[in-house]
């Protein structure tokens, strides 16, 4: 169903044709467990097979202390009787603190939808029959263009499984452990015999990622949760132990590399610190631990970022790393992890308090989701108590001092970063003018997001899902950031090798400023359309920051090679987390927006209103037509514009300045101003001064020079 939206647009009114937002399939979320007790069937019964068993019982250090009895079973046959008589010892063993504090709090969302048999992720949720998980099933299959494969990936993660373990311990309710043993049960039945190969495909429930947050994250505390559940039998605890086994000897034959390198080795270590009575677990900690502090120490760059130049995996490796660190100490092989262990997060903290926004959050570089970074702060403090701006951070500015910089660059992962103030209400920029980051790319160098307060103005959506839709095309290019298309190419830069995923040296020489105005640039020389090759076109960005709330961006478009032999068409592409665009002067197609959002950004599905403003204003606007696009999510992937892409998307306005069929270099002069959501409308006149300049003038009788001289931007605020 098509609707129409009507936009006031230098005086006159404009029609965009837009297509409803996909609705969501989520299932209302039940207030019971809604199943009955099942009928006697074959995940009723214990399904442990003996050559599970015997591989466990293989397995044991029949000398670890306690194992006395069972030792004397196992050394006279009696395999059943040792097996029950090892379950016996682990039951009776006390908990550690990691999981007990994991097991306090309950999400009762997760925890019903997950007795129920329900699963839901992104936009879509299913009530599987029967209570019996098909593991393999996807839902987003059934949709035509909107295929997800982590909706069954992560169905065999089993998130749900502590959140049921938590509610039993809260309950005593026998139903939450006869779900839980039936789920374990139903999955080793399908998945009981582990791939001798990579299992990363599309279909897999065998990924790496999967088994490292089964071990690590989701299942551990389960099997804490339910051990005094009669229910949770003996051969289940040993079916447990046995999936365990399996599953660490599989990650430590078939690692992988990155974030999910790192979820892998936590995996390892995760098991093989509760189960120190296996011969083995000692060399699979040390695997674990070794592999854990070099790789991250690898991982994160000299300036502290993680090289996938993403705030959500940079945030994952930090948990991953405390988790790790807690885990150990808690399970008494903290002696086995190196001194400087947790030392290393101290610079990937820091990391993420240079790019901090001024609503505590990230910037969206990459595959990357909104973040709350007070919480992220909690063990922080504790870890580095001489950072008295990780407490301001963690306090919510209550504490402690805030940083002494304002404006700062990050030289190896290539961002700048323009900040107004350390106050909730400042002004902000990131500009990212470094490498592709070595996973999770987009093609966006050059690009920019720009934020007030809490507020996300001109923003970068992070990717949304990684379903394999047209909208998750769109947003990994340039067209989808805030950049410059050529003849409607997109930016195009090799992503093979680490020649453009990380740098070799860092950048200089890139930000200047004396605390009132801010200078920085940045160039993409690589291809266009799809061809690295294509170099047919250089651009170079210029922004001068004048402090408090204005930013001027320029962009020289210079043919090169072969694009300078013939005119071409350039569009400046601005997106704007809004259905509402005004204009902000007459007989001028700056526009300014409106304090609605299309919804709100932790997509609640509500629109967020009161939100603070920003005036987008082309200030070279001889040849140059205006234009903005809403929700267009119709025809092929290049033609997209106006969606914000979660799952489903939703509609933004894509503000569009165009110059058809231009010979030798073009620029684009745009203004940005950001404004709190009552603030009046405080531009006066804007004057372009050839192609070398322009001159603003604002109601509060102040002015802003703007001039290029010898090919560099400056500008001057006169008050």
């Amino acid at each position: 169903m098509k609707r129409f939206l009507l936009t006031l647009f230098c005086g006159t009114l404009t029609i965009s044709a837009f297509t409803a937002p996909v609705k969501k399939n989520i299932i209302p979320v039940p207030n019971k467990i809604l199943w009955q007790t099942p009928a006697d069937d074959e995940f009723s019964r214990p399904l442990l097979k003996p050559e599970w068993r015997d591989l466990v019982l293989a397995a044991v250090n029949w000398d670890h202390p306690g194992l006395e009895k069972a030792k004397k079973l196992y050394s006279a046959g009696d395999k059943r009787g040792a097996a029950n008589e090892f379950a016996n010892y682990l039951r009776a063993r006390k908990i550690p603190a990691i999981f007990a504090e994991r097991l306090k709090t309950v999400d009762r969302k997760r925890a019903y939808y997950g007795v129920n048999y329900i699963w839901t992720y992104g936009a879509n949720s299913h009530q599987f029959p029967d209570q019996k998980f098909d593991w393999f099933f996807n839902k987003t299959k059934e949709i035509p263009g909107m295929t997800d494969f982590e909706w069954h990936w992560q169905l065999n993660r089993m998130r749900w499984f502590k959140e049921m373990a938590a509610a039993y311990r809260q309950s005593k309710d026998d139903r939450w452990a006869i779900a839980f043993v039936r789920q374990l049960r139903s999955w080793a039945a399908v998945c009981g015999v582990p791939p001798e190969r990579h299992a990363n495909g599309r279909d897999s429930i065998w990924r790496g990622i999967e088994q490292g947050l089964r071990l690590g994250s989701f299942w551990a505390p389960a099997f804490y949760g339910f051990l005094d559940a009669k229910e949770f039998t003996n051969d289940d605890i040993i079916l447990y132990c046995y999936l365990g086994l399996i599953q660490s000897r599989h990650l430590q034959k078939y690692p992988n590399s990155g974030n999910i390198y790192v979820m892998e080795m936590n995996g390892i270590l995760t098991f093989n610190s509760m189960f120190p009575e296996f011969k083995e677990s000692k060399a699979a900690r040390r695997l674990a631990i070794d592999g854990l502090y070099t790789n991250v120490n690898k991982m994160l760059l000299p300036d502290g970022f993680l090289n996938e130049l993403t705030n959500s995996y940079h945030g994952g490796v930090i948990s991953d790393m405390l988790h790790a660190f807690k885990l150990a100490n808690d399970c008494g092989v903290g002696d086995e992890l190196p001194k400087d262990f947790i030392a290393l997060l101290e610079r990937a903290y820091d990391a993420q308090l240079h790019m901090m926004t001024p609503a505590f959050d990230m910037p969206l570089t990459n595959d990357s989701r909104h973040t709350k970074l007070s919480d992220r702060f909690d063990a922080a403090v504790k870890l580095f108590p001489h950072r008295k701006d990780f407490l301001w951070v963690q306090s919510n500015r209550k504490k402690g001092t805030h940083p002494p910089y304002l404006s700062t660059f990050m030289p190896w992962a290539g961002f700048v970063i323009l900040r107004e103030s350390w106050d909730k209400e400042a002004s902000y920029l990131c500009f990212d003018i470094g490498p592709l980051g070595m996973r999770h790319q987009h093609q966006d160098k050059l690009n920019i997001a720009i934020w007030k307060g809490q507020d996300m103005l001109l923003y970068d959506d992070g990717g949304g899902s990684y379903a394999r839709s047209m909208v998750r095309k769109y947003t990994l290019s340039s067209l989808a950031h805030n950049l410059v298309s050529v003849d409607g190419l997109w930016q195009s830069t090799s992503t093979g090798g680490d020649k453009f995923r990380i740098l070799r040296k860092p950048l200089k020489d890139v930000l200047t400023t004396d605390g009132k105005t801010d200078y920085t640039r940045g160039i993409f020389d690589q291809g266009w359309g799809g061809k690295s090759g294509n170099k047919i076109v250089l651009q170079e960005r210029q922004i001068v920051y004048l402090r408090p709330n204005i930013f001027i961006v320029l962009d020289r478009m210079i043919p090169v090679n072969k694009g300078a032999k013939k005119p071409h068409t350039y569009q400046a592409r601005w997106h704007v987390d809004t259905l509402k665009v005004l204009p902000a002067l007459k007989d001028h197609p700056a526009l300014i927006t409106t304090p609605e959002s299309s919804i709100s950004h932790n997509d609640n599905e509500r629109a967020r209103k009161n939100r603070n403003r920003l005036i987008v204003a082309p200030l070279f606007t001889q040849g140059v037509k205006s234009d903005t696009v809403s929700g267009k999510v119709q025809g092929n992937w290049p033609t997209l514009g106006g969606v914000y892409a979660v799952h489903p998307y939703r509609v933004t306005t894509t503000i569009t300045h165009t110059t058809n069929k231009v010979k030798g270099e073009h620029r684009f002069l745009t203004m940005f101003v950001t404004l709190g959501n009552k603030e009046a409308n405080p531009l006066k006149s804007i004057v372009q001064k050839g192609t070398d300049g322009a001159d603003v003038e604002f109601t509060n009788g102040s002015k802003v020079e703007i001039k290029i001289i010898n090919n560099k931007l400056s500008a001057k605020l006169i008050k």
